[in-house]
């Protein structure tokens, strides 16, 4: 059988419920920020939102031509992590600019004496804070989670919002329209990036503690003058 031969437009499908309800193609724009990775050979496209949640996926139009649909799992997984990797660049540099702004927004920021007492305190809460976001994020950190989409045509396995493994049915990916296989090929990525990374815990570790003590650290004379050492 040769792979690369067949013309999406000469097949005919059933297509299945969830497929049919589908808006808009996986190509459709959104309204957020997104950042797009690719494969080496620039075939597939993966779209995401700077946290790092999947949007769309994307197949150039000859991508038969380009490699074998059975080796396009390759592809996915190399275009899927390099938009993890993208996102989550976007994502650090976002917050840099977001505490900058409200640094300097902030003239009013607390600025009363801060005794040995309070200093404890706020250690003590901060490390208390740090240890319960520890023993959350190993709960999860190194379990696999495995997923399979909704046309059960792909499957696959992630860790950490890292995808591991795709398995996909080559018939399948050498015969389905483009637009089919990149819905199912979306749907499977963001099941595996949400199930692999919970949203609770994407943030980082935060409470008012660890909020205050950023603060002071982004702003050493703020930090002086608490402490009784600055003018």
């Amino acid at each position: 059988m040769s792979f690369g031969r067949h013309q999406p437009d000469d097949w005919e499908y059933d297509d299945t419920d969830w497929l049919a309800q589908a808006d808009e193609p996986t190509r459709a724009s959104t309204a957020v920020d997104t950042v797009v990775g690719q494969d080496p050979s620039g075939v597939v496209s993966v779209s995401s939102t700077f946290d790092a949640e999947v949007v769309s996926v994307a197949l150039a139009d000859n991508w038969r031509q380009v490699i074998d649909p059975r080796q396009l799992h390759v592809g996915v997984v190399a275009a899927a992590n390099a938009a993890t990797m993208l996102a989550l660049g976007k994502k650090l540099e976002s917050a840099d600019l977001e505490g900058t702004d409200q640094l300097q927004a902030a003239p009013g920021y607390d600025d009363s004496p801060l005794s040995s007492q309070d200093i404890t305190r706020l250690l003590d809460e901060v490390t208390a804070g740090l240890n319960a976001f520890t023993q959350q994020l190993t709960a999860i950190a190194d379990q696999t989670v495995t997923a399979e989409s909704p046309g059960r045509n792909v499957s696959g396995t992630a860790q950490r919002g890292q995808i591991l493994q795709l398995s996909l049915d080559p018939n399948w990916a050498s015969a389905a329209r483009n637009s089919e296989i990149e819905t199912e090929l979306a749907s499977l990525l963001a099941t595996l990036q949400s199930k692999s990374t919970p949203t609770d815990l994407a943030g980082g570790p935060r409470s008012r503690a660890i909020d205050e003590l950023n603060g002071l650290a982004s702003n050493p004379q703020l930090l002086l003058r608490r402490l009784g050492l600055g003018s």
